[in-house]
């Protein structure tokens, strides 16, 4: 089987930064909601990218993966794989949208699984390479969660089911991987999902569930029980993982894993063992992207230099629904 690796990576960060001040303006416009710093001191963020009105979620997957296509050439792409919690429509599929954009004539299709989207493409564009279907795949991912948040609130137990959008951020991303001729590249890949636990964290509308009902477009979250069930599932997994791969959690140089909070790769770190300056922050500044978490962790550190040839990288991707996925690779 071939080896496969994220040969480059691209990300796009939209230009509206958005602080917390003014959601909290916002969420308490006629009568007080939140008190004003709230927002920080429940999730350690200071302020998040929202994407244009008219800016779709495939445009923020076009403009992350454009110069990934002006490097390495429109006609050497052989794959497209759109990867996100976020779509443009409900049919046709995203991919069709950003094919477009980019001026690509590959196959395309889309993967949907929550924030582990991006993992999860990984995953299956490693398995087509490696088959010999093709040599180069690019996945890429756009997440315009602002469109999820709701802002009137009525109630105070309406605003627990919602208080965790106020986290959500927008940011697009994308990644070639193709065969790997050396000892960089996955060494390991494991997912799995849980899906008992899939009612802690949702948007409900656009589906069968609730075709016409627009009260189900905003996003809710059983956040303190998902964070609990993800942590409890990701350490025992995570263990077991490192064990089948031979990998001692010390050797691990960088983490990257998805963040709901400021403090999750922390919670990770205690319950794992994992040096917790492995793990690269990007909330406090982007807030929750979903699936964009984890390319956006990989490009902040690649940015100061710090990831080289030959290091030892987990990728741990946290979802809901809920998934867990487990990703080890020299980079």
């Amino acid at each position: 089987m071939k080896k496969t690796k994220i040969a480059d990576l691209s990300v796009y960060h939209p230009e509206r930064i958005v602080p917390n001040s003014e959601l909290e303006m916002r969420l308490n416009a006629g009568k007080k909601v939140l008190p004003e710093g709230s927002l920080e001191r429940l999730f350690g963020l200071r302020e998040r990218r929202f994407a244009a009105a008219d800016e779709q979620v495939s445009d923020l997957a076009a403009k992350a993966a454009q110069p990934i296509v002006q490097r390495i050439g429109a006609d050497q792409i052989e794959c497209l794989i759109f990867a996100a919690a976020c779509s443009d429509l409900i049919e046709p599929a995203t991919c069709n949208i950003v094919q477009h954009k980019l001026g690509l004539r590959c196959p395309a299709m889309d993967i949907k699984n929550a924030c582990n989207s991006f993992t999860s493409a990984l995953m299956t564009a490693g398995s087509l390479i490696a088959s010999g279907m093709y040599q180069n795949v690019l996945v890429v991912n756009g997440e315009k969660l602002s469109d999820a948040i709701r802002y009137d609130i009525k109630t105070e137990a309406q605003l627990r089911r919602h208080l965790a959008a106020y986290s959500l951020g927008d940011a697009g991303a994308a990644a070639l991987v193709t065969a790997s001729d050396d000892d960089s590249g996955f060494v390991f890949q494991r997912f799995m999902t849980r899906g008992e636990h899939w009612e802690l964290c949702t948007i409900k509308g656009g589906g069968s569930m609730y075709p016409h009902d627009m009260d189900q477009n905003y996003f809710e979250g059983q956040t303190d029980a998902l964070k609990t069930v993800l942590a409890e599932e990701a350490n025992a997994f995570l263990r077991a993982c490192l064990q089948e791969a031979g990998w001692n959690v010390r050797d691990i140089q960088h983490v990257f894993t998805h963040q709901v909070s400021s403090g999750t790769f922390r919670l990770i770190a205690n319950m794992t063992g994992l040096n917790p300056d492995a793990c690269e922050q990007v909330f406090t500044n982007f807030g929750n992207t979903a699936a964009a978490s984890i390319p956006l962790a990989i490009h902040q550190r690649l940015q100061r230099g710090e990831l080289q040839k030959g290091d030892k990288v987990l990728l741990l991707g946290l979802a809901a629904g809920v998934s867990v996925s487990v990703q080890l690779m020299i980079w």
